[in-house]
């Protein structure tokens, strides 16, 4: 991990005196202090790098310490060492990619998890007696691995879970999920869907037993003597009263 700059902490420049280190903390404390900043939930992080800061500034020999690692520089890591030993050389490009990994094939579930029910149907008839109808949807994880994802549902009236879900190995989770009868929307079709890394099941979500009601269309021309006021027109030379 890369160490703090503790001069940039606490705002001073590095040929600055013990005298003005000191005053510098003070003055940093009084103003991020906890006591004083209830209100601030980082005030102790910031409480405790100003604290570091001068611990290790405050004191003769850490502060050489510390100085002399600045001048140090950071070390490089192994990796940007050898690619830049690989860069001096004229087939640097060829050299690159003799060393580039191969690529790690995509894991395949075996076998793939099995969710039940595959579709969920919800009846017109349910919903009138009941203003929330609830189902449960299964999924059993039958691979050696921890199924890790997210679920959510595709329209506002299927109210389920929404956000992480993690399964491990021969583990079954249930999810339940409400269809709101007053939210629903024609044509009635939903979903429920998981989404890992690896994997993706869904679960369509239908209302069954929805009938739309049938507009009554009268002919052009009728022999009736009663025609409907919003239907009057000239019927056999004459104007239907």
């Amino acid at each position: 991990m890369r160490e703090p700059d503790h001069y940039a902490t606490l705002d001073l420049r590095r040929d600055a005196t013990a005298a003005e280190i000191k005053r510098r903390y003070r003055k940093l404390m009084r103003e991020v202090h906890p006591d004083a900043n209830a209100h601030d939930p980082h005030a102790h992080r910031k409480a405790a790098r100003i604290n570091a800061a001068y611990e290790t500034l405050g004191d003769p020999e850490r502060r050489r310490a510390y100085d002399a690692t600045l001048d140090a520089g950071p070390a490089l890591p192994a990796d940007r060492r050898r690619y830049e030993r690989w860069a001096q050389e004229e087939n640097w490009e060829d050299i690159v990619a003799e060393h580039v990994p191969p690529q790690r094939p995509a894991h395949v579930h075996a076998p793939p998890p099995l969710v039940e029910p595959e579709a969920i149907e919800v009846d017109m008839g349910e919903l009138r007696l009941s203003p929330r109808v609830r189902r449960t949807v299964r999924i059993t994880n039958r691979c050696d691995c921890t199924i890790t994802g997210d679920v959510s549902t595709s329209e506002a009236w299927v109210w389920g879970p929404i956000g992480r879900f993690t399964i491990r190995p021969g583990e079954t989770v249930e999810f339940a999920i409400e269809v709101i009868a007053r939210k629903v929307r024609f044509p009635g079709i939903s979903r429920v869907q998981f989404v890992s890394r690896d994997w993706t099941g869904t679960v369509p979500v239908r209302i069954t037993g929805y009938a739309p009601k049938l507009r009554r269309v009268f002919p052009a021309t009728t022999n009736s003597a009663y025609v409907p006021p919003r239907r009057r027109r000239a019927v056999g030379g004459r104007i239907a009263r």
